[in-house]
């Protein structure tokens, strides 16, 4: 441990300050001269502890070694009962740091019920069964009073902790006054209005003697009022104050506890004690919490809102760059698409001029005399060989072909200008349903329509959409199995939502993640295509601010849901 002139100075100054405030607990001496009701250095030793920690003790050693020789105890003694009185705050402290996480601003119930089960009735037992056994073993009471001694000792000790120790703690944590000029007249008239009641409840400012009407209840409004309204310090300031007139009042035997001798007035000032400083600590530290928890609530709400504002802003950014991204993809497969009709029209031309002058080098052969051999060699390049590449470079051309249209159509679907309004969806899907009439006939399927809700948007587009859910649901329906056909919808929270439900092949769960990509094809044995109906189905249900999903399994069905804005003003939010 360093020892330096500023520590010097605060064990000595520690020392003072005990030795004082024991002669003012000398003051309430009970039946012994070193029992007393209230015992005040108690509560400034383990406050002093709290503040400055176990490397102050010696301070409150020496200020127990000197009150307990001017007592007249030889020194031996003293000594002895000093190291009682300085193991009892130490243990407090150890035990309250240890097991209760004690904090000393007194701003939770935890820490004030720490203080008082732990900090006082625990902690003040060391001190009074070592003092009283050492009073007992030096012959200074007989044995058989140890139980009674050592149980006014050990309210007194508690006592000074429970009054002492929380003003001296919350006025160290929050030295400073900053109180505005509203709270300043507040606090004014709390304190005003509790000296009055004080001096007339508790001094016996106009009944000297104990009366009838139980004046001392008159200040636990004051107590309530300051212990809510303002923080630990100043509720530990109108306890002392309350404790100020009510043990001036005792000692000068004016006021309610005057009533029986010396022990009872001071027992029933101490039990008045503990319950106006427990009311008004537990009510402050509740007060606390919940002023720290409106004032966290606050803090989180401001988080939250710049959180969202960041978000919004990251996310509108992030929109703008991905609509740009969407611009650029559709431009360049725009240009790509057109910019390959070109070539692609040229292949399709020389392919057709090339089979032309392949019929006129037949003819020009059939009226040529050659060898049986040469000419069976040239026909078999002509009608095989070359006919066989004409036709693949054909079929090549024109599914190339039908790959630009359908990444034409899908650009198309991107810029398409959409003309909103409330359409009769049910209408719609019966437009639908005429129009696939001879697919459906020749499937042979049932197709029920459940009752649909109306929605808003395009109704070109959203034709579109129902068009290619109904002719996919057709087209892959498991051969040999009755065909069934669902069409519903619902509105819930202002969203229309829609399904398309068949009792098709289904899809593998492995390919779902797939299913909206484009030219994605599952069974192409089923159906022809280029595999871009459904990722054009979501690009337009996505431009109408919806979402497009399946739910299907391999042999059981495949269902198709869509939501839309149920009205204009959904679609607006």
């Amino acid at each position: 441990m360093q020892i330096n002139a500023r520590y010097v100075t605060t064990v000595i100054a520690l020392a003072l300050a005990y030795f004082g405030a024991a002669r003012f607990g000398l003051s309430l001496t009970f039946s012994e001269k070193q029992v007393t009701a209230l015992w005040p250095p108690t509560g400034i030793a383990v406050a002093a502890l709290h503040l400055w920690g176990y490397r102050i003790w010696p301070g409150i050693y020496l200020g127990a070694l000197a009150i307990d020789a001017l007592v007249g105890d030889s020194f031996l003694v003293a000594a002895m009962i000093a190291v009682g009185s300085t193991l009892g705050p130490v243990s407090a402290r150890f035990a309250l740091r240890r097991f209760v996480g004690f904090d000393h601003a007194l701003v939770s119930t935890r820490d004030v019920l720490g203080l008082i089960l732990v900090g006082a009735l625990l902690g003040m037992a060391v001190t009074s069964s070592y003092g009283v056994a050492v009073l007992a073993f030096a012959g200074h009471i007989p044995w058989s009073e140890y139980g009674s001694v050592w149980w006014i000792w050990w309210v007194g000790d508690a006592m000074g902790v429970i009054v002492f120790a929380p003003l001296i703690l919350s006025w160290a944590t929050r030295p400073h006054l900053d109180w505005s000029r509203s709270r300043l007249v507040e606090l004014c008239g709390i304190f005003g209005g509790l000296a009055i009641v004080s001096t007339v409840a508790l001094g016996g400012a106009f009944f000297p003697s104990a009366t009838p009407f139980q004046l001392q209840y008159a200040i636990f409004p004051f107590i309530i009022w300051v212990s809510l309204r303002f923080a630990p310090r100043e509720t530990t300031t109108a306890i002392a104050l309350v404790i100020g007139f009510a043990v001036w009042g005792t000692t000068h035997d004016r006021g309610p506890f005057t009533t029986g001798n010396l022990d009872q007035r001071l027992i029933l000032l101490e039990m008045f004690m503990a319950i106006a400083s427990v009311t008004g600590y537990i009510l402050s530290a509740v007060s606390e919490e919940r002023t720290r928890a409106r004032e966290a609530l606050q803090r989180a709400h401001h988080q939250l809102e710049h959180r969202v504002a960041q978000r919004t802003a990251e996310l509108a950014d992030a929109n703008a760059v991905l609509a740009q991204k969407n611009e650029e993809v559709e431009a360049f497969v725009y240009i790509v698409s057109h910019d390959l009709r070109v070539p692609l029209v040229n292949l399709q031309g020389f392919s057709k001029e090339l089979e032309r002058s392949c019929r006129e080098l037949q003819g020009i052969l059939q009226t040529t005399p050659l060898p049986a051999s040469s000419e069976q060699t040239i026909q078999a390049i002509l009608e095989e060989d070359i006919a066989g590449a004409l036709r693949y470079i054909s079929a090549s051309t024109t599914k190339f072909q039908r790959l630009i249209d359908a990444l034409l159509l899908l650009s198309r679907t991107g810029n398409l200008e959409l003309r909103y309004e409330t359409i009769e969806v049910r209408a719609l899907v019966d437009t639908t349903l005429l129009s696939l009439r001879q697919s459906i006939e020749l499937s042979g399927a049932e197709v029920v329509v459940d009752p649909v809700p109306n929605a808003v948007g395009d109704v070109t587009a959203l034709g579109q959409v129902f068009s290619n859910l109904i002719s996919n649901a057709l087209k892959y329906l498991q051969p040999g199995r009755p065909g069934r056909l669902r069409i519903g919808g619902e509105v819930k929270d202002w969203i229309a939502h829609y399904w398309v439900s068949d009792n098709g092949v289904g899809i593998p769960a492995s390919a779902q993640r797939r299913l909206f990509q484009v030219f994605q094809r599952f069974h192409p044995e089923l159906a022809p295509g280029e595999g871009m109906g459904l990722a054009i189905v979501k690009r337009i249900v996505e431009r109408h601010g919806g979402k497009v999903w399946a739910e299907s399994g391999q042999g059981v069905g495949t269902t198709f849901h869509v939501t839309l804005p149920a009205s204009l003003d959904t679609r607006k939010e």
